[in-house]
């Protein structure tokens, strides 16, 4: 999935992993309590996906005076991915900004909980279109939906800016490429 994040500016602390905190411009790190009442104590009702992080569920995250419907993914105990990947994760996503790009919102590490809050992406995935809801999508739809998915994998290849290396991304699946608006033309 694509991504990015909405807090204060500091580095990961030396402490333990499972305390350890990370967060640049723009990423938050959430208390588990804030992340247990956004899914509704992580009520099995509210997965709208799952993968070999473990399970995603869709719930709203109180910001400010305002609530953001998220995607907040939940690391699985019996995931082969740990504390290395998910910071890994976190430092790399809190970094992206693309208007082509899913967000990261924010984190939460708590005792062995790890989790990912992302921008919540409403009219799904290219995925759902062609497979689930059976969309008829005309050709230039599609030609938009290719050019927006190349932008998004151009920043990512060329125009991220870090300093730390190049960002590669390795796999390119349909369910990972989400609407923001139902096909519209990229930015």
């Amino acid at each position: 999935m694509f991504a990015a994040c909405d807090g204060k500016e500091s580095q990961p602390s030396t402490s333990s992993s499972s305390s350890k905190q990370y967060s640049q411009p723009y990423c938050r790190h959430f208390e588990f309590h804030e992340i247990t009442t956004a899914t509704e104590n992580f009520n099995e009702l509210l997965v709208i996906g799952s993968g070999g992080f473990g399970k995603v569920f869709k719930g709203k995250i109180i910001i400010g005076e305002s609530f953001l419907v998220v995607a907040i993914k939940r690391l699985d105990s019996m995931s082969n991915q740990g504390a290395t990947e998910f910071w890994a994760e976190v430092e790399m996503l809190s970094k992206l900004r693309h208007c082509n790009l899913v967000s990261l919102v924010g984190y939460c590490n708590y005792e062995k909980e790890m989790i990912l809050v992302y921008e919540y992406m409403s009219n799904g995935t290219l995925d759902d279109h062609l497979h689930k809801l059976n969309s008829r999508l005309s050709w230039l739809e599609r030609l938009n939906i290719c050019i927006g998915a190349g932008r998004g994998l151009h920043y990512l290849h060329t125009g991220t800016g870090i300093d730390t290396g190049t960002t590669i991304k390795l796999s390119f699946r349909r369910g990972e490429i989400s609407f923001k608006t139902v096909f519209s033309t990229p930015s």
